[in-house]
């Protein structure tokens, strides 16, 4: 590793330390706060477009903004971007969700849409982390911060790696434990599903590795180990308040393989200092869960 490097370790470290450190804490705890609000908000909705809008806007587009935004913090025109950042992010969750789900007060399997021409809608998924992971690559401040392409090769390899090894054991305990069956969905419910995960992990893998996780070690100088404990819980705190299942078998599955995709995605950030790995890991596994 060369000084340069270890350089651009340092930098970032200098900047968050420019607000107090409680100062800090407050911004990651009012957004989990919020987070958690703005889902079980969203359960309130009978319509899958209101809950869809309010879930996705509430927490995943909520997560990239205040990771790009603690950024770019004392930039030149910050709030103008920031503002941009979460006007595009939201506007696109708005269209697909009203697009996709307009009519609709249950998921798509269960409304027998699982390969409706409007699942096509989920093509707009892509397009944000798409254009935010071409940017950082223009942006010395999102790369200092964990979003960057540094040894691209071995990120993209590893973080796969990881996925595929998790999927894999989870599709295996799923399929000889018996609990429930593993089955292929239509092509078009697969499409939307791999565009959500690409929409909402990047959101996930900013804050709570590339803001959470790094703020634990830089700024409040916790071991590893530590932070990465009070990350996972974060973690699965969000999902929980998500889930619906009721059978303390799957619930106990959910807290173990959320637990292992977020202990995994922080030893990848460790290694790269960089989101992109565990991002794609994450990704993988999420989308390897349809098939159950």
């Amino acid at each position: 590793m060369s000084l340069l490097a270890f350089h651009q370790l340092e930098t970032p470290e200098r900047r968050l330390l420019q607000r107090p450190p409680w100062r800090y804490g407050l911004t990651i705890g009012l957004t989990l706060l919020g987070a958690a609000a703005m889902i079980l908000w969203g359960a309130t909705f009978e319509g899958q477009v209101a809950q869809g809008i309010v879930t996705e806007v509430g927490s995943w587009v909520l997560f990239t903004v205040v990771f790009c935004g603690l950024a770019w913090f004392r930039q030149p025109h910050a709030k103008r971007r920031t503002a941009l950042l979460f006007g595009f992010w939201a506007a696109v969750a708005i269209v697909v969700n009203a697009a996709a789900k307009h009519g609709l007060n249950q998921h798509f399997l269960a409304a027998g849409l699982g390969d409706s021409p409007r699942l096509y809608w989920a093509g707009l998924f892509f397009i944000p982390p798409i254009l935010l992971l071409w940017y950082s690559q223009r942006d010395q401040h999102l790369q200092q911060h964990g979003l960057h392409l540094r040894k691209w090769r071995d990120q993209v390899s590893l973080g796969l790696l990881a996925g595929v090894f998790i999927a894999l054991h989870f599709l295996s305990t799923v399929r000889f434990s018996g609990i429930v069956g593993l089955s292929i969905k239509p092509w078009q419910y697969m499409f939307w599903s791999l565009g959500f995960e690409v929409f909402q992990s990047l959101g996930e893998e900013l804050f709570f590795r590339g803001v959470l996780l790094r703020s634990l070690q830089t700024i409040y100088k916790l071991n590893f180990w530590l932070a990465t404990a009070i990350t996972t819980l974060a973690n699965l705190s969000i999902y929980l308040i998500r889930s619906q299942w009721q059978n303390p078998i799957q619930m106990a599955g959910v807290v173990i393989y959320l637990s292992m995709i977020s202990i995994a995605a922080s030893l990848l950030f460790r290694r790269y200092q960089s989101v992109v790995p565990g991002y794609l890991c994450n990704i993988v596994f999420s989308f390897s869960a349809i098939l159950r």
